[in-house]
Parts: structure tokens; sequence; C-alpha cells
């Protein structure tokens, strides 16, 4: 009788991981492109999309088992309701080129950094690749900011005095929103290092992006800044002492607003703004359930929504917007469940401490990308979906030694949530015409 052998229900696709982590560095730090000459070159070699489809090669034959999480439903609803859209807009090919680059840039890194992550080791790794874009980054901003011309070390010259840096970061509000995004994970690493030098180094990278955000003069960023120092204040201290903070930070926060471009109504710029948000509900008015299409909010206003919440109302519509902010808060949700864990319970497991922690940190850098796409139109940026994938990888590592945590994504919680996205246009749509 042949003997039998156990096969193997789990295994670590570390090859697919090495391009993953390609692909992390050549999308965030962009060696590739600190050379005119050698960016030139790869116009026609897109390399981080190289290393994506190999990375997702050897995901599908070799890891095991793959992550699924609810956002996945959430994420492929969205991927189908797009050339839908631009079917209803008589505009089917322009749809399904727009369902391509969703796929690209959304749901196939989701998948990637979910199902890839499953160790604490992987994780650090990513994260470590992200302080590392910031402080290159930083680097960058600061030789455009001390050139008398304003060109940093790649040639890469500043807007109006604002630092920038290379692809999708070329816009000063992009670079500001990944700083204030980035701010939590050092506070994460530097709890996580026994090293004085490591921990001097990553305060020193917090009082820089601090900087950095302030050099990028992005009104939306200051403002997700400004909510990670009220939750940290929320979460750390008693009502009435949040209370006090809250005022005794007033003047400092006045001086701050006014070194800024001004965020008001009357000042130019934000009536663009309000006025592009008020065009957003006319778009949504004319098309309320799939949108006026992916891309089309320019075709339809001279300028962009400057609201990750109006774009994908406007551009796909109910449906759309509802499963967007249902995955974001779903997401939020998964992580507020596990640092609200029992930690008593759980003392004799350092790792899953260190991983309700991470949990925290994740938390806040959400917050700081929500309080900021109010202002900004980013909805689809790559690296919020890369940040959702990180933070399902970490909820299904802890589910292993916290089982109870999955009531959280139960279909129940999935429905009401939905529920809540819906009637959440209600209030956005209030916002906008008391702004007007």
């Amino acid at each position: 009788m042949a003997r039998r052998y156990p096969v193997s229900t789990e295994n670590n696709a570390n090859v697919a991981f090495f391009f993953l982590c390609l692909y992390t560095i050549t999308i965030f730090i962009r060696p590739h492109e600190w050379s005119l000459s050698i960016s030139q070159h790869f116009i026609q070699y897109p390399i981080a999309r190289y290393f994506l489809i190999l990375s997702f090669i050897g995901y599908l034959f070799s890891q095991r088992p793959k992550i699924w999480g609810p956002q996945s439903w959430l994420l492929l609803g969205i991927l189908i309701i797009i050339p839908i859209s631009g079917l209803r807009n008589g505009w089917l090919g322009g749809g399904i080129t727009q369902a391509q680059n969703f796929f690209i840039y959304a749901l196939l890194p989701f998948l990637l950094y979910a199902g890839l992550l499953n160790t604490k080791r992987k994780q650090q790794w990513v994260l470590l690749i992200f302080v590392s874009a910031c402080a290159i980054m930083l680097h960058h901003g600061f030789s455009q900011f001390f050139s008398p011309d304003g060109i940093g070390w790649s040639g890469q010259r500043d807007i109006e005095g604002r630092i920038r840096y290379l692809g999708f970061f070329n816009d000063p509000n992009d670079l500001g929103m990944f700083f204030v995004m980035n701010i939590p994970i050092l506070f994460y690493l530097k709890s996580n290092t026994g090293s004085r030098l490591f921990k001097l180094i990553y305060y020193g990278l917090i009082i820089g992006l601090v900087y950095g955000i302030y050099l990028t003069n992005s009104r939306g960023s200051l403002v997700g800044l400004l909510s990670l120092l009220l939750l940290f204040c929320y979460f750390n201290y008693s009502k009435i002492k949040f209370f006090f903070y809250v005022l005794l930070s007033l003047p400092v926060v006045i001086l701050g607003m006014s070194k800024f471009r001004t965020i008001d109504a009357d000042e130019s710029s934000a009536d663009g703004r309000i006025q592009a948000w008020y065009e957003g509900i006319q778009m949504f008015k004319y098309r309320p359930v799939f949108g006026v299409g992916k891309g089309e909010f320019i075709e339809h206003h001279s300028r962009t929504a400057h609201n990750s919440y109006v774009l994908i109302m406007a551009e796909l519509g109910t449906l759309g917007y509802v499963l967007w902010l249902s995955a974001l808060l779903l997401t939020v949700l998964m992580l507020f469940r596990i640092f609200n864990l029992n930690q008593d319970k759980y003392k004799d497991s350092p790792s899953l401490l260190d991983d309700i922690f991470l949990a925290k940190c994740l938390f806040f850098s959400f917050v700081g990308f929500m309080t900021t796409s109010f202002f900004l139109s980013r909805t689809y940026v790559v690296f919020l979906y890369i940040f959702i994938g990180l933070a399902c990888a970490l909820f299904y590592r802890v589910h292993k030694e916290a089982p109870e945590i999955i009531d959280i994504a139960s279909g129940k919680n999935i429905g009401k949530l939905m529920l809540f996205s819906l009637f959440s246009l209600i209030g956005l749509y209030v916002i906008i015409i008391l702004l007007l």
C-alpha cells in the first residue's frame, strides 16, 4: 500500500515577497527616476508594473493560504462598476481602460500586500521601506528648499516654493499626505527597537516629516496632521484634559494656519474648491447610480474635485461611493477592534501586544488619510490600497491568536457600514450646501 504524506496547507511565497519589495521601492523611492537620462530610458519600461506582475505570479502559484478579506469583495464591486459606468455614459472603451487601471493600482496591490505580509518580519521590511522613502523625499525637498532656483538633486523643481518629489509625488499634496500617514508608522518603529541610535533617528524623522508637511504648504496635509494630534490627545487624556489641550493649542493652530495658504470660503482658491464640490453634487444628480464615469470629473468641470469623497460620488455614483467608503471604514474598524483587545489577556504574548500597538498606529494613519482626503482628490491613489492591504494582513495575523476579532468583519456589520455610507451622502450634501 502506498504511503501517504500530509499535504502542507501553508506556504510562504518568499520570491513573490521579494518582487513585492522591489515594487515598493520603485513606486515610493523611485531610484530609476533620480537621473533624467535614466528616467527617460525607463519611460518605455514600466519596471514597477513588471515587479508587480512577477509578484502576482509568485503569489498565485506559491502562496498558501491566500487572503481574500471582505475588502476584496468591495473593491471587486468597484472594478465591475467602472466599465458599467463607462457604458452608461457612452464610453465603454474608456471605462474598460479605467477598470484596468483600478485593477493595477488598487485591487492587485491590496491583494498582494494583504496576502504576502503574513509574518511580522515581512511587515517590518515594508514599513522600513516606507520610512526610508520618507527620509529620501525629505532630503530631496530640503535640496529644493535651499536651492536658489528651487531645483532638487534629481532635477525636479519645486512649485512656487512648495517641495515635491518624483512620480505621483510630484504633487506637494500627495507628498504631504504620505508624510502624515507615516508619522504613526515612525512611532511604531521607534517603540519596536531597543537601539538608542535608531530611536534618535526615528525621532529625527518625525520632526523632519512635520517640517516637511510645512514645506509642502498643503492645507489638506496640515488638517491631517492636526487630526493626528487631536486623536492622540483624545486617546491619552481624559475628556476634560482633552478639551483643555484643544483650547491651549488654538493659538498655535491659528499661527500655523496663518503660515499656510488661507483655508476659508472667502479666499479665491478655497472658493474654487467649494465650487468644484458643488459641481460634483450636480454630476451626482445627473447620474446618481453609476456616476459620470471614472476619470470624467474634469471633463465636466474645469478643475478636479479637491475632495476624495465628492470625486467618487460624482464619478461612480451611489454604488461606487458606498463600496469605496465601506472598504475604508471597515479597515478602520478592523484596526479599532484589534487595539481594543484586552491586553491583560494576552500579556504572555509579546508578539501579539506588538501587533496591537501597530494596529493603533495604522488606525492613526487612516484617520490622517480620511481627514486629508476631504481636501484632496486621492480616491484612487495607490498607497491608500497598499495601506488597506497592510491592515488586512495584520488583522488576519492577529486573528490566529485572537479569533474573537473576526466578528467585526461579519456580513451583518458590513451591511451596517454600507447603510451608514449610503446615509453619509446626505451629510456630505448638507456640508457642501452650507459652505456655499
